[in-house]
C-alpha cells in the first residue's frame, strides 16, 4: 500500500523510467517530490512496491522535476517521461515548456555569459547545452525542410565557426525568444509577449538579436532537440587538447542560477571556451572521475554526491594569450578549494565569489597539469 498524503500537502508526481543495462529493459517507476521538505518517494510500478520511502534529498530541488529531465536518486538515473496526475500537469505544464536556440559563432564568442545570465534571470532555465561544429553536410541536414529566409546566409554563418545549441525550459519560452529575435520589428509590436527591461536591454544589441536561430513552434523544437541531443550524434565540437584545461561548473551553481554569471566571469578575464557540453553524470562516473581524491580528501563522498546531483557544465578552457600556461592561470583564477579561505586571501577568484563550502565551491578545475588531457578525454569522450 502506498502511504496516504494529506490533502493540503503540495507534491509533484511523475512517471519515470530506469534503464536496466544488464537486463536490457526499461522499468517504469512513479516518482513523487514533496515540496515542503524536499523529499522524494519512488514506487516500482512493475513490482507494485515502494522502491524508496519518502526520503529527504537536499541536492534535488523543485526545478529538477519536469518532463524530459533526468535525475539521480542515490546513484540511479531516472528519466522523467510524463506527469503522473492532472494536478502536477496543471501546475507545471505551462511553466515547463521546452525551447530550442542555436547561438551563432560571432555572437556567443562575445556575449555567451551575458546572454545566459539574462535568460536565467528571466526564469528561462538552461537544461542542455552543447558546442557543435557543422560540416556542410550537417548544415544541409539541419536546414532540410525548414522555412528559413536567407538560408544560404544562415548556412555560411553556421560554417564560420562553432555554434552552441541549447535546450531551454520556461514559461512561454518559445514566444519569449521569438519576441527577442523580432525586437524593434513590426512583428514584435503585434506580439502578446512583453519583454522585461533586462531582455529589452539585451536585444538592443543588433549583434545579439541577429546572432541566434530559434525554433518557433513545438514541432520544430522537438525536431531540433532530437537533431542535436539524441545519443549517438557526432556533431559535438572536439576538444583542442593543446594548452587547454578543464572547468566544470557544478550542479549547485547551475541550480542556483549562476551558470551565466560564472561563464561571464571566465570569458571576461582573458579565457576562451573551446569546447562545451552539459551532462548529467551517473554516480559511478563521478566516483571514477574523483578517484584520485579517494582516501586523500575527507570530502570525497559528498563531492561525488554533489557532482551526481544534477547537470553540470563542462568547459575546455584556453587562454587568450597562447604564451601563458593556461592550466596554472585558470587554477589560480578558480582560487583555493575552500571558499572561506578564498574570500580572505583571494577575493576576486571564482570560488570566493560563487562558492559556499569545500564541496559546493562552484567549480572544479584540474589540479595537476598531467591530468588535464585525461580529464578532458573523460568528460568529452570516455563518458559517452
Amino acid at each position: 500500500m502506498k502511504p496516504s498524503i494529506p490533502v493540503t500537502e503540495r507534491r509533484l508526481a511523475f512517471a519515470a523510467e530506469w534503464y536496466h543495462a544488464e537486463a536490457g529493459i526499461i522499468r517504469p517507476f512513479l516518482i513523487t517530490y514533496y515540496v515542503s521538505d524536499k523529499a522524494v518517494e519512488v514506487f516500482d510500478q512493475r513490482n507494485k512496491r515502494t522502491f524508496l520511502r519518502r526520503t529527504k534529498i537536499p541536492e534535488l530541488t523543485q526545478r529538477d522535476f519536469f518532463v524530459g529531465s533526468k535525475i539521480n536518486v542515490f546513484g540511479r538515473q531516472f528519466d522523467i517521461v510524463d506527469y503522473a496526475d492532472e494536478i502536477t500537469r496543471t501546475n507545471l505544464a505551462k511553466y515547463r515548456k521546452k525551447g530550442f536556440i542555436l547561438l551563432k559563432n560571432n555572437m556567443w564568442a562575445k556575449h555567451l555569459g551575458h546572454f545566459l545570465k539574462v535568460m536565467i534571470d528571466n526564469k528561462i532555465n538552461i537544461n542542455k547545452g552543447l558546442m557543435v561544429q557543422f560540416s556542410p553536410k550537417m548544415v544541409t541536414q539541419f536546414l532540410s525542410g525548414k522555412d528559413v529566409s536567407s538560408s544560404s546566409v544562415l548556412m555560411n554563418e553556421l560554417l564560420a565557426g562553432p555554434a552552441i545549441s541549447l535546450e531551454l525550459i520556461g514559461d512561454n519560452v518559445t514566444e519569449t525568444i521569438k519576441a527577442c529575435a523580432t525586437y524593434k520589428n513590426p512583428e514584435h509590436e503585434a506580439s502578446n509577449i512583453k519583454l522585461s527591461p533586462s531582455l529589452e536591454e539585451l536585444c538592443e544589441c543588433e549583434e545579439i538579436r541577429n546572432g541566434f536561430y530559434f525554433a518557433d513552434n513545438e514541432e520544430d523544437v522537438a525536431k531540433d532537440l532530437k537533431f542535436f541531443f539524441e545519443p549517438g550524434q557526432s556533431i559535438i565540437k572536439e576538444c583542442v587538447f593543446k594548452n587547454t584545461t578543464l572547468a566544470i561548473i557544478k550542479p549547485h551553481s547551475i541550480k542556483d542560477g549562476l551558470l551565466g554569471d560564472i561563464i561571464l566571469e571566465i570569458m571576461s578575464n582573458g579565457f576562451r571556451v573551446t569546447a562545451m557540453r552539459m551532462i548529467l553524470m551517473a554516480r559511478i562516473n563521478c566516483e571514477e572521475f574523483y578517484e584520485v581524491y579517494r582516501g586523500v580528501l575527507p570530502e570525497y563522498i559528498p563531492m561525488v554526491a554533489q557532482l551526481a546531483s544534477g547537470v553540470c557544465m563542462c568547459l575546455e578552457i584556453a587562454s587568450s594569450d597562447p604564451e601563458k600556461d593556461v592550466h596554472q592561470e585558470f587554477r589560480n583564477f578558480c582560487g583555493p578549494m575552500d571558499p572561506e579561505i578564498a574570500k580572505l586571501l583571494r577575493p576576486h577568484t571564482l570560488r570566493a565569489k560563487f562558492g559556499k563550502s569545500k564541496v559546493q565551491n562552484a567549480v572544479h578545475c584540474t589540479d595537476l597539469p598531467d591530468d588535464t588531457n585525461l580529464e578532458l578525454q573523460y568528460m568529452f569522450k570516455i563518458i559517452d
